[in-house]
């Protein structure tokens, strides 16, 4: 009976209602696709993380997690690190953006098995050390014109791309990749590296090898894998909830415009709501059936904006490089609690008015 009268409630006014869902879409939609932005950055983290287990990442002193691209270290500190007691295998990496094509990274392709990672060409082959050649990351691959045997310039030189690597769930997959000194000629960052991850013969001791490390070399930041995990949950946690309040404000808003909706709902319907009371309907059965009104307004602008969220996600995956945006079932969750939240906030002081309407002075003077 509660869905019947909705229902009929809501074709009432038609144009009225279409409208106040259409903004309830909308805000659910800017929730979610930011979020979703938020939750693929997290999952690409995380990726990055479990391939960095056990090791010791190195970065310049001052840099947190969020800003590594920034750091800098001097090439040479690679050998004296893995001259320390204690560590089995030292490497660099070197991370940044060229002129008129977008994101670099460069590891020496012997030390990919350094971070657990099965990689292997898509096509072509990878880069040999120190020759002018890159490959590409398969997304980038599949978003720009490039193929095997083009060539690229990049700050006057020409580059011979040689293959296109297949997905490792890292920002890699977003970019062309090479050896160290292409890299450093395309990024000027001669005898320079962006990060240095080191390799302990003990796992465990891993923090404690950190921690040599910022002793030894003042200027510089070492973390443990769990030092890493802990600032990137850090990071992606805030991330997350200023992506979400972001969106919300607009959800809050179109919330506004259906406690309007219901409020004049209810204002049209007072002859009817006293002749419920009258029939015999509870203060507790009118004020339910008014917020399930208003949750069945946000329910429906979810469902939409939902829908609205995946054709928006899928063409940004497809037009970007730099982003990836997932929808994931604990996103789903939160949203659909947040409109559920939402209908029931915006119908309670619609709800509690009809509550209070008297069935004999109603009847008398409607």
């Amino acid at each position: 009976m509660m869905t019947d009268i909705a229902l009929m409630q809501l074709t009432r006014r038609k144009g009225r209602t279409s409208l106040t869902i259409l903004g309830v879409a909308i805000g659910i939609l800017l929730v979610t696709s930011l979020s979703s932005i938020s939750e693929g950055i997290g999952s690409i983290v995380n990726s990055e993380l479990s391939l960095l287990s056990g090791r010791i990442t190195i970065t310049s002193g001052g840099i947190d997690f969020q800003s590594f691209p920034l750091s800098e270290l001097d090439e040479s500190l690679i050998d004296d690190i893995g001259g320390m007691s204690g560590i089995e295998k030292v490497t660099g990496i070197i991370v940044g953006n060229a002129p008129n094509v977008g994101p670099i990274y460069a590891i020496h392709m012997t030390d990919l098995e350094l971070f657990n990672l099965d990689v292997d060409a898509k096509e072509g082959r990878f880069p040999e050390e120190g020759e002018d050649e890159i490959a590409l990351g398969y997304k980038y691959a599949d978003s720009s014109t490039l193929k095997v045997g083009d060539q690229v310039g990049i700050r006057g030189k020409k580059y011979d791309v040689v293959g296109i690597i297949t997905a490792t769930g890292t920002e890699a997959d977003t970019a062309v990749i090479t050896s160290f000194e292409p890299a450093q000629e395309m990024l000027k960052m001669k005898d320079k590296v962006t990060v240095i991850i080191a390799k302990p013969y003990n796992a465990d001791e891993a923090e404690s090898l950190a921690g040599e490390i910022e002793n030894q070399y003042p200027d510089v930041s070492a973390l443990s894998a769990k030092d890493a995990a802990r600032e990137a949950q850090k990071f992606t946690g805030q991330l997350s909830i200023m992506t979400f309040a972001l969106g919300s404000i607009s959800a809050l808003i179109a919330g506004i415009g259906i406690m309007n909706v219901m409020f004049m709902s209810v204002r049209e319907r007072r002859k009817e709501i006293g002749v419920m009371k009258a029939l015999g309907a509870t203060t507790n059965e009118i004020l339910l059936q008014v917020i399930f009104e208003a949750v069945t307004i946000t329910l429906i602008g979810e469902a939409i904006g939902l829908l609205l969220s995946l054709v928006a996600i899928s063409a940004l995956n497809t037009i970007s490089t730099q982003i990836s945006a997932i929808i994931t079932p604990s996103l789903l969750l939160s949203v659909t609690l947040f409109a559920i939240g939402l209908g029931v906030f915006s119908g309670l002081l619609p709800a509690r008015e009809a509550a209070k309407t008297q069935p004999a002075v109603v009847l008398r003077y409607e």
